[in-house]
């Protein structure tokens, strides 16, 4: 799965994609914010450990909402304007 970490106005959430594709086209399947998990499709469509991940990603910024959870994506964007979605390794 790809995973992105976006910071929105004051809050940080935490996407979950079935491809680079679909994050490209903003078509996430799971999402975690300081409010929550919010799923988009079927439960059993999503691999535990992601549940898992999100899960976690939802109490540790519930807890403190400025946590920092960029640990959790697997791309960025990259460039002016959200530019296209790299492999965190591109960028490092």
């Amino acid at each position: 799965m790809i995973v992105t970490v976006n910071k929105i106005m004051d809050e940080t959430v935490v996407r979950w994609f079935r491809s680079l594709d679909a994050a490209q086209n903003q078509r996430h399947v799971m999402s975690a914010s300081r409010h929550g998990v919010r799923v988009e499709v079927y439960l059993h469509e999503i691999p535990a450990e992601a549940q898992r991940t999100a899960h976690g990603a939802y109490e540790t910024l519930r807890r403190d909402r400025n946590a920092d959870v960029t640990h959790l994506a697997t791309h960025v964007n990259r460039g002016p304007s959200n530019g296209p979605l790299v492999p965190i390794e591109e960028v490092e």
